[in-house]
């Protein structure tokens, strides 16, 4: 028997967010993109990312929380698949490669991440240190298998989700003090030793990039030489000279928003900027709107997933934060990003739908 959809129940301006975003994205793309076979590529994910969030509609929410641990497994598989048979890409071994096809399993466990966690932390008050044992040991192996790849990039993405969960879970002001003291020993003593030379260098770019203009500094000024020259209005679409003429690398992924900035300038800008903000407001108040605590938690993760990548991926392209690889969420692109992110709304969109069931 086919579930009934209760179309009624929904909350009509995320969706109406989520698609304005991905169509300024695919407009923005035909222009960035390099081959139009990326066009094609583009639109198969999307259609497979739309097909899934509506199939996903069918499920309840007790049904999506009941399998969450078994996700979880099964992405963690996959991470550890994905080191034997997948197929290294920008220094990376993250991809399964099908063909024209490539699919990154940290994308779902990303997705798998959120729902497990959300569970385990929402059993649990965190009223001790010893309370963050069994989330903090959930979340290790993902996080460890994805720096193993390496993809700093999608590790940062995992961890900001795990502190936004924690943190709106109860975190007393006391552990976080004390955790931001732990993280200020441990970045200069553990972490950075412990990076790669040319993610030491990204980050020392971030300060200088003119120590390297011809190197690892040109994308960054590149980026920003196209974002100030859009000025107000843009140079109009497809006409971007930096662009268009191949000065800005990476210009379909990393890089998509200085195409933006540089064809519709600081108004295009600041509109793609409004409709991440609609987007984010709505699901930070669909989570007001859930009494369950379970399901308030899901909603954060999926939140700060999305706002920590649209965050940092803007933040690289004016220079702010070191290039991490990470995509602009609906709008850069990369198949396995897409679908991942509309599996990920529709999930909220789902427990928001059932946040009145038991």
């Amino acid at each position: 028997m086919i579930r009934r959809i209760p179309i009624f129940a929904y909350d009509w301006t995320l969706v109406a967010a989520v698609l304005a975003v991905n169509a300024l994205g695919l407009i923005t793309l035909k222009s960035a993109a390099p081959s139009p076979d990326l066009m094609l590529t583009q639109l198969v994910g999307l259609a497979v990312g739309i097909g899934g969030a509506v199939v996903l509609q069918l499920a309840s929410r007790r049904q999506v929380m009941a399998a969450s641990y078994s996700l979880f497994a099964i992405s963690l598989f996959l991470l550890l698949a994905v080191l034997v048979f997948g197929r290294e890409v920008n220094g990376a071994k993250a991809w399964f490669v099908l063909g024209p096809f490539r699919f990154q399993p940290s994308e779902l466990a990303k997705i798998a991440l959120v729902l497990s966690l959300a569970r385990v932390a929402a059993s649990r008050p965190l009223v001790s240190i010893l309370d963050y044992l069994k989330p903090l040991a959930l979340a290790a192996p993902a996080l460890a298998l994805v720096l193993v790849e390496p993809d700093l990039g999608g590790a940062m993405v995992m961890a900001a989700t795990v502190f936004a969960i924690l943190f709106v879970r109860g975190m007393p002001t006391r552990h976080l003090l004390a955790g931001l003291a732990l993280l200020a020993v441990l970045v200069p003593v553990v972490l950075w030793p412990n990076l790669k030379p040319y993610q030491q260098e990204r980050v020392q770019l971030v300060l200088n990039p003119e120590q390297d203009p011809l190197g690892g500094g040109f994308q960054m000024i590149q980026s920003k030489i196209a974002i100030g020259s859009g000025g107000l209005f843009g140079k109009g679409y497809g006409q971007g000279t930096q662009t268009q003429l191949g000065f800005v690398p990476f210009r379909h992924t990393d890089f998509i928003f200085a195409v933006l900035a540089e064809e519709w300038g600081f108004v295009g800008a600041l509109g793609l900027l409004l409709l991440y903000a609609i987007l984010f407001l709505r699901l930070v108040r669909m989570a007001q709107e859930c009494g369950r605590l379970e399901d308030q938690l899901v909603l954060v993760g999926i939140f700060s997933m999305l706002s920590f990548q649209v965050l940092v991926n803007i933040g690289v392209t004016l220079g702010l934060a070191p290039v991490t690889g990470l995509t602009l969420p609906l709008f850069s692109y990369g198949g396995s990003s897409l679908i991942m992110v509309y599996l990920a709304i529709g999930l909220a969109m789902l427990v928001h739908r059932d946040r009145h069931q038991m």
